[in-house]
């Protein structure tokens, strides 16, 4: 033995550790039984299997479940227990057997369920009463509003590659003078011009799909266009430019972009209302969790 090993053993506070290793480990190997039975026992009691009710049903509401729990039969408690024991047992052993390291499964697990804990507050906050959700639809208004919408068919006329643009329009325009002239009506589009690239009818589409299919400033010259339905005589308008070539439209149904009243959307808003009032719960509950750690980025620059 060395002098340093000497000095070491000289030191009070190894000798301290070294007596309290050995006290430690001789109670334990004279109370080895009772370590064991603790390890091997599953304490039960009514705030145990509320705590248990509350995970399995996800509603996190103690005094409800405790009330539950109170009004079991013994059978139904019994139940209750069993599966509580089943998956005490099985997480105790998985956990004995080291199944939880190294595994990204379990890891991501663990995060759902503090992700899902941290909005576990929600039920503490006051109901939302109709003043609540009228702030938020007037401040929100945009986000409520209904795209403006048509029902057409139409007659389509190529251009731009056997034919120039110019020589469509022409062809369009005659065909356009024939529809008007023989009142062909709308199911009966199909019978005249050449097969286009998307749909032939469009039945309460909205601008958004419209404009995709022909462009943006057929969208806009399409919607100026008047509906034209019974008892007044059909009406066929254009020719409207597209992308592809030129288009004789019969516009039956028009509907512009409008924002609904609050009496109409009430339930859409107190949805949204609520899910931004969760997110808002669950973001400071995890700003909280993450203020208790002090970052160490060992990769940044000094």
């Amino acid at each position: 033995m060395n002098f340093f090993s000497r000095q070491i053993f000289k030191e009070p506070l190894f000798q301290f550790l070294i007596i309290g290793l050995v006290l430690l480990g001789g109670e334990r190997l004279i109370n080895s039984e009772d370590y064991g039975e603790e390890q091997y026992s599953i304490f039960i009691d009514n705030q145990i299997l509320a705590q248990f009710m509350q995970r399995q049903a996800k509603s996190f509401k103690p005094e409800d479940a405790l009330k539950t729990i109170q009004g079991l039969t013994y059978s139904e408690r019994q139940r209750l227990i069993e599966s509580y024991v089943q998956g005490e047992v099985l997480y105790r052993e998985a956990l004995a057997l080291n199944l939880e390291r190294d595994d990204q499964i379990i890891r991501r697990r663990l995060i759902q369920k503090m992700d899902y804990l941290a909005q576990g507050f929600y039920d503490e906050k006051p109901p939302l009463t109709e003043a609540d959700l009228r702030a938020y639809y007037d401040s929100s208004r945009e986000d409520y509003k209904r795209v403006a919408t048509a029902t057409f068919t139409h007659v389509f006329v190529g251009s731009g590659k056997d034919i120039s643009w110019e020589q469509g329009k022409i062809r369009a325009l005659k065909l356009l003078k024939d529809l008007n002239v023989d009142q062909v009506p709308f199911e009966n589009s199909g019978l005249y011009g050449e097969r286009f690239l998307y749909n032939r009818n469009y039945v309460n589409r909205d601008d958004d799909e419209i404009a995709s299919h022909f462009g943006p400033d057929f969208r806009q010259e399409i919607f100026a266009f008047s509906p034209s339905s019974p008892p007044d005589p059909l009406r066929w308008q254009g020719p409207l430019r597209s992308n592809y070539g030129w288009h004789l439209v019969l516009m039956t149904k028009k509907t512009p972009m409008y924002v609904p009243e609050f009496q109409d959307v009430s339930s859409v808003v107190l949805a949204d209302v609520q899910r931004q009032q969760q997110r808002e719960i669950k973001r400071l509950a995890i700003d909280n969790l993450i203020s208790k750690y002090k970052i160490i980025d060992k990769a940044e620059p000094k």
